[in-house]
This record gives C-alpha cells, sequence and structure tokens, in this order.
C-alpha cells in the first residue's frame, strides 16, 4: 500500500518528444534578440514539446531535482535522498533507463520518500531543457534541492542542433538555463520556510580535473579538440558559473535588485521576494575520483566505487553546509578548497566570472533578474 501511495502522486512524462521545425530554432534566434524572461522562454518551448502529468498531494515532503540521476553518482544520490525520506524528481535521456532509475529508488526510498516526478529530456537541446523545467514548475509546488549534476565526456568534437559544442552546452549551458528558469520555485520554497530555517540548496557539479581558466577563444573547441581537454574545461566554466551565482544572489538579497525588476521576469519570483534569494545556499564540488561511465572512459579505474559516493549527498543534506562561512564555496572531499570573492574586488578572477555569466546569457537567450 504505501508502494502504491507513493506511485499515486507520481509525475511521470512519457509522451513521446516531437520537436515542431520552429521551436528549437525560436530559442536559438532569441540568442540575438532580448534575452526572454523564465515565464516567456518556457513558453517558447511548451507549446511543441507536450507533457503529461497529475498534481502531487505531497506538498510537504522536501522535494529534489537530481538531474542525470539515471546512473553513477546521480543515480547515487537520488537513492540516498529517497531514503532520507524526500520526495526525487528523476531525469535522464532515456524513457528504458528513467524506469529502472524509478524502480531502483522506489526501492530504497523510506521515511515517506520516493520519487515524484520523472521525465525523459535531452540536455543536448535548450528546447528539452526548457521544457523539463517548465513540467517542475507546472507539477511540483515546492524544489528544495536542485542538484546539477548531468554532464559528459565526448570521444570527438560534436554541435548540437543549437549550435554549440555538445559537452560545453550539456555541462554549462544546460545548467545554467535550468537553474534560471527554476529559480523562482527555489526562490518560493526559500521563502516559505522562513528566514533562518529554511534549507535551500543548488549543488553544482564540477571536478577537480579542471583547466586553468576559462579559455575565451575556444569555448567550443572550435580551435583545438581533445576529449579531457573539452570535459575539463567545462567544469572550470561550472565553478566560474556557481561562483557568480552565489555572490548575485547575495547582491540581491542585500536589496540591490529591484522588485520591479523580479517583477518582469516572474511574478512567483517577486512574491518570494530579494531576501529569499539570500537564504538559498549555493554550493560547487569534485564529487570524488569514482568508477563511474565517465571515470572509466576517460581515466580508467582509478575511483571508489558509486555506492561509496556520498560527498553530493552530504553537501546536500550536512547542516554544516548551511553555515554563513560555507556558503558559495567550492568543495573537494567535503573540505572547502575555494571561495568567491567579493565584486568589490575588482581583479581577474571576478572579470572571469561576469564575463562568462555574459556569454551565458547571450549563448542562451536567457537573463536572470539578478
Amino acid at each position: 500500500p504505501a508502494a502504491n501511495a507513493r506511485h499515486a502522486s507520481l509525475h511521470i512524462s512519457r509522451v513521446p518528444i516531437t520537436l515542431h521545425p520552429d521551436s528549437t530554432e525560436a530559442l536559438v534566434d532569441s540568442k540575438l534578440s532580448t534575452p526572454a524572461s523564465s515565464e516567456g522562454l518556457f513558453k517558447c518551448a511548451s507549446a511543441s514539446i507536450p507533457s503529461t502529468s497529475a498534481s502531487s498531494s505531497h506538498s510537504e515532503r522536501r522535494v529534489a531535482l537530481v538531474t542525470g540521476s539515471t546512473d553513477g553518482i546521480g543515480l547515487h544520490t537520488a537513492c540516498s535522498l529517497a531514503a532520507a525520506g524526500m520526495g526525487v524528481i528523476v531525469h535522464g535521456r532515456s524513457q528504458e533507463r528513467v524506469d529502472a532509475a524509478v524502480s531502483r529508488i522506489e526501492g530504497v526510498a523510506a521515511g515517506g520518500g520516493g520519487v515524484c516526478g520523472a521525465y525523459v529530456r535531452d540536455f543536448s537541446s535548450l528546447a528539452h531543457v526548457a521544457a523539463l523545467a517548465g513540467e517542475v514548475l507546472d507539477n511540483h509546488p515546492r524544489l528544495d534541492i536542485l542538484n546539477n549534476n548531468a554532464g559528459v565526456f565526448e570521444a570527438k568534437r560534436v554541435l548540437t542542433g543549437d549550435g554549440f559544442e555538445r559537452t560545453f552546452q550539456i555541462n554549462v549551458l544546460s545548467p545554467y538555463l535550468l537553474t534560471g528558469m527554476l529559480m523562482p520555485r527555489i526562490a518560493a520554497t526559500a521563502a516559505a520556510g522562513g528566514t533562518g530555517e529554511a534549507d535551500v540548496r543548488v549543488l553544482n557539479v564540477t571536478s577537480i580535473s579542471q583547466s586553468p581558466g576559462v579559455e575565451w577563444d575556444n569555448l567550443h573547441a572550435q580551435k583545438s579538440f581533445t576529449s579531457h581537454g573539452s570535459y575539463c574545461h567545462s567544469k572550470t566554466c561550472m565553478r566560474v558559473f556557481s561562483f557568480e551565482l552565489h555572490e548575485r544572489m547575495q547582491r540581491a538579497a542585500a536589496k540591490e535588485t529591484s522588485g520591479e525588476q523580479m517583477r518582469s521576469a516572474s511574478s512567483e519570483l517577486a512574491a518570494a521576494g530579494a531576501a529569499a534569494l539570500g537564504q538559498v545556499v549555493v554550493l560547487t564540488c569534485d564529487p570524488g575520483t569514482v568508477n563511474t561511465k565517465m571515470l572509466l572512459a576517460g581515466w580508467g579505474p582509478c575511483g571508489v566505487e558509486t555506492f561509496q559516493a556520498d560527498d553530493q549527498f552530504s553537501l546536500l543534506t550536512a547542516p554544516r553546509f548551511r553555515d554563513e562561512d560555507a556558503r558559495g564555496g567550492y568543495y573537494v572531499n567535503l573540505h572547502m578548497r575555494q571561495r568567491p570573492k567579493p565584486r568589490a574586488a575588482h581583479d581577474a578572477v571576478v572579470e572571469e566570472r561576469e564575463k562568462l555569466w555574459g556569454i551565458l546569457e547571450q549563448m542562451t537567450g536567457f537573463e536572470y533578474p539578478f
């Protein structure tokens, strides 16, 4: 009966994805014009990518979205969250693998936890990312955790239908867009928790295998491509994005963002208020050296097994990472390796963050309202 009750509230997107020829093109064209709001961008994609879901009956249960949660560390983290009593939103590229992940997560769920949503979307398409965000906003009234875990390690240089190198799009552009579109719900969840009481977190997964800095003339490996080089560069960009996200949210909470600016992007975000952004914990991490398919393909079996990969779960749940001096940091083995410098530093590191942010805005056509 308990399993049946969980499945009764399960949102599973099983509708075949049929992209209208103009849908992706419309989204790509927006990169050349004024960036869209989250509400407007979702309307652009949702009209041609349908989804079916039911409303949730577990409005009080904490909810976590783990992207790329059909195998590896993502699946292990999703299982751990469900076992800890959370509702888990599963995401993957294959219906078969999403179904298998749902079954496995439900098998270990405890304390009222379990799968509350399952969606098949391909992060090599910005329209699919926008559709996933829309499905989450439509079907899940709260979002306590966003774990930007999905990533790829490509054997060769491939351009996506949106015109970007596939590693860069999946590992960097897609989490930038998804996080921005879900920010109204993330902020609203933090606001509902009350000042000082909310436990809402965004975890951006990077890697200890980072390149020294952002390669401005080789963002899409147009000058040179290697599997390791493209992957490591994308993870550098992910850390830089995460640092700038943290700093922007803190500045917004300090009343540097006007209510009108937030209202123009989302009524939900405006209702939550700028102060709610300051309650959201933003972290980035190396997930550990773990024998995932990605590690085996690129480096060979040199890590621990997936069932031992608990760093992401700890960063998403342990109370100590909510402390003020723990927020915003880049973690390796659960120890802070680096923290973002404040904007006032006006040095090359801050300039790198702001420059990359502007490029992500331009490429996705999406502008955060802070």
